[in-house]
């Protein structure tokens, strides 16, 4: 008898996790429209700024979370809500 245990994973808190990890990584240096479209990226890996980095960035972030090319937009968009979020705060 093979028995099979399935772990139940909260996606919404892994997204969270990535999307902080994105930010973080480009220490809140990422200018973004108050509508949520992402303009530039400061990468401090690479030291440059760039308009078409944002992309780049998340999807490495999310291969490092072991995360499928078709999660990449929902960590897209908690990167978008936190930005948001603290922007509103101040």
């Amino acid at each position: 008898m093979i028995r099979f245990d399935y772990v139940m994973v909260n996606f919404e808190k892994i997204y969270q996790k990535t999307a902080l990890q994105v930010i973080q990584r480009c220490h809140g240096a990422i200018k973004i429209t108050k509508h949520g479209k992402i303009i530039e990226v400061f990468d401090t890996k690479r030291h440059i700024w760039s308009d078409g980095l944002a992309g780049l960035i998340i999807k490495e972030e999310c291969r490092n979370a072991n995360l499928r090319e078709w999660e990449f937009a929902n960590v897209r968009t908690y990167v978008i809500k936190e930005l948001l979020d603290k922007s509103k705060n101040q």
